[in-house]
């Protein structure tokens, strides 16, 4: 354990950074027994905190873990302490709380605007002059705020009657509590202890609950807070109660709905569903606006699930908007759609391989199945075999490796000769990526925006220009001035294709909304380039 020197190192390092020198001076030994003291620390902390070299050689202490840290020194957290002072007291003044907490009044002037920075999001920390500071939230609020504190340490702050005995049976009773099921018990003390607190504060309690469990439970617990506290608590975890019934897995499906994106259409599965919903009614049910621990970094998410990291993203604050919780842990729903994502996904992806010789076929299909994830090579000989397969299964992709012409209707076609190279699965790579908007364009673009035009073989770029604008004439969905400028720009210079997709020649300096039209082609045009 730590020696009275190494606690004292802790101590100076808490109130901020300080270089080995000062640290020496004040300790009374040399910089070299304090950077031992700074690697002996750091091991017995085992991550809970780290002491850490920032610039100029200063060393500043970062505490990861709150609860855990304080509980492995044997002592109470003092910005804890002082945020029970603020939210128990209606106003105080710095002084105050500096005797209070025995603390000096310079520490408490440090602390004061961190405290207010740090919980920016879930309070207000205001000062009156003249008077001194308060947190300024409704009654609800403040007992929640302050059910989280004991809840992290139930003896952060000096109560009549509470001590650890207590405690152990109050939670032990509390446990047979069935009114709120979704309210764990250690949540449903911190609330009772919370309210105990402030019964010096004005009670806003209307009517007469049955109390009757709940002041059961205290009194065999040896604790006597009174029918006006019990009241409270009664209705305050009523309604948390309340809230948390609200959240279903109808409404988080609602909520997923809107989100969904049309390329990942089945992301969303029951599964999915069941796991937000039991995740929102927890931080319905038990809000903890002082997370113990800091929340996990998202990039790892966010690199190896772009789509799940902007789909937990966008519906966490979708959530804020309509609710005022503290979403815990806001990396799980991220997890939680990686996770969906990946059930899906793993679904087996059809590939036709159209091949003329068996051993370059078998190459072939083990470089793929290699290289490309969670698909299935079928190795087909004939046009024949192809047709044969179409017929049983919707294949991603129709790679043809022969000397057979296939028919310009086959969309899903990507023609590589011999055996295929690095380059060749990248394109095979690249053509799956884009398959599933191929196959379904009509889940992209809208029926009123978009068309499919049959063009003959033998049909010109400028023909099949001329019937699609006058289709968009019929649909007066253009002016006939804006068809001639069409069918103009079109003649003027060459097309531009990208990945047999013509980008048209739409550039234009009038400031107002763009329209487009997606039309989707029989065959490709003869003279593409």
């Amino acid at each position: 354990m730590l020696n009275e020197r190494q606690l004292a190192l802790l101590n100076a390092l808490e109130s901020q950074p300080a270089a080995p020198g000062t640290l020496a001076q004040q300790t009374g030994v040399s910089a070299r027994t304090i950077l031992r003291d700074i690697d002996y620390i750091n091991f017995t902390l085992g991550g809970k905190a780290r002491i850490s070299a920032s610039g100029s050689a200063v060393y500043q202490l970062d505490i990861i873990d709150r609860k855990q840290y304080f509980q492995l020194l044997q002592r109470h957290d003092n910005d804890d302490r002082l945020l029970a002072l603020l939210l128990i007291r209606p106003v105080t003044t710095r002084a105050q709380l500096a005797d209070a907490l025995n603390l000096p009044d310079a520490w408490i002037a440090e602390r004061l605007p961190r405290l207010r920075q740090r919980y920016a999001r879930a309070f207000t920390l205001a000062s009156r002059p003249g008077a001194g500071y308060f947190v300024d939230v409704d009654q609800d609020k403040r007992i929640i705020l302050l059910a989280n504190l004991f809840k992290k340490d139930p003896l952060v702050y000096p109560l009549s009657g509470i001590n650890p005995a207590v405690l152990g049976r109050l939670h032990a009773r509390c446990q047979t509590l069935t009114a709120w099921p979704d309210i764990h018990s250690d949540y449903l003390v911190s609330v009772l202890l919370a309210v105990y607190a402030l019964r010096q504060h004005p009670i806003l309690s209307t009517g007469c609950p049955d109390i009757n469990a709940l002041e059961a439970c205290c009194e065999q617990a040896g604790l006597w807070p009174g029918p006006d506290v019990l009241s409270v608590v009664f209705r305050r975890l009523d309604r948390l109660q309340h809230s948390a019934n609200a959240i279903t897995p109808q409404y988080v499906a609602d909520h997923l709905t809107t989100l969904a994106s049309p390329a990942q259409p089945q992301a969303i599965d029951a599964q999915l569903t069941d796991e937000l919903t039991a995740h929102l009614k927890r931080c319905v049910a038990m809000p903890n606006w002082f997370p113990e621990s800091r929340p996990g970094s998202m990039n790892h998410l966010k690199a190896a699930w772009p789509a799940a990291f902007d789909m937990s993203v966008k519906f966490i604050n979708q959530l804020r908007k309509v609710m005022d919780i503290p979403l815990i842990d806001s990396d799980l729903p991220g997890l939680y759609f990686a996770c969906a994502l990946e059930r899906h996904h793993s679904e087996w992806t059809p590939i036709v391989l159209l091949a003329d010789q068996n051993a370059i076929a078998t190459i072939n299909k083990m470089a793929i199945e290699r290289e490309v994830m969670n698909c299935r090579v079928v190795v087909v000989l004939t046009p024949e075999a192809l047709a044969a397969v179409q017929d049983e299964c919707q294949p991603a992709l129709i790679v043809n490796n022969s000397h057979y012409l296939l028919d310009d209707s086959q969309r899903d076609v990507l023609p590589i000769r011999n055996i295929i190279t690095a380059a060749g699965i990248e394109q095979i790579k690249d053509f799956l990526a884009s398959a599933f908007i191929r196959q379904q364009p009509d889940r992209f673009f809208p029926p009123e925006g978009s068309f499919h035009y049959a063009n003959g073989p033998d049909e010109s770029w400028d023909e099949v220009i001329a019937a699609v604008t006058t289709q968009l004439l019929e649909k007066t969905a253009i002016t006939q001035d804006e068809a001639l400028r069409i069918c103009q720009r079109e003649r003027e210079g060459e097309n531009l294709v990208v990945n047999h997709v013509a980008i048209p020649h739409c550039w234009s300096e009038v400031q107002r909304p763009f329209r487009g039209y997606f039309i989707t082609l029989e065959r490709r045009d003869s003279g593409e380039r």
